[in-house]
């Protein structure tokens, strides 16, 4: 829900005419795939001067929603950049190569200092991926053994 309007996926259209009157999209030929039935169509038709008036108000509710994640997503970069999960957690390499990459590119002044202050984590965190990352039995050995025990 976003400023009372239900923007995520999954919803049923329902239409109501009054406090005991409430009927399904069915009723007015709209089905799962969004098919322009010929009962749909013609209610469209009957109510094509209506939806315009609707339509100024739901565009804004999609603009403030767009508006609000766009600036989350703004701020949340600015503290960690979306590089830093791929770099570390997708892809891992050498922790002196990661810090100098961060530091170049990271712009919060404490995630350089953390990853600064870490490479000794770092380094046994990679140190021990190259380990389990050498055969297949490794990983498994990891998985079962060591996981359990932690």
């Amino acid at each position: 829900m976003w400023e009372g309007l239900q923007l995520g996926s999954g919803f049923d259209v329902r239409l109501i005419y009054s406090k005991d009157v409430e009927v399904g999209g069915d009723v007015i030929g709209l089905n799962d795939d969004w098919d322009l039935a010929v009962p749909l169509a013609r209610f469209l038709r009957m109510n094509q001067l209506l939806i315009p008036e609707r339509l100024s108000h739901v565009e804004g509710i999609v603009q403030s929603y767009r508006k609000h994640y766009l600036e989350e997503a703004r701020a949340k970069s600015d503290v960690l950049t979306y590089r830093f999960f791929t770099n570390v957690y997708e892809m891992p390499r050498d922790p002196t190569r990661l810090a100098e990459s961060s530091i170049t590119h990271e712009k919060d002044v404490r995630v350089r200092q953390l990853m600064l202050g870490c490479e000794k984590a770092l380094q046994t965190t990679y140190d021990r991926l190259s380990a389990v990352s050498k055969t297949e039995a490794a990983t498994w050995w990891y998985i079962f053994w060591v996981g359990k025990t932690t």
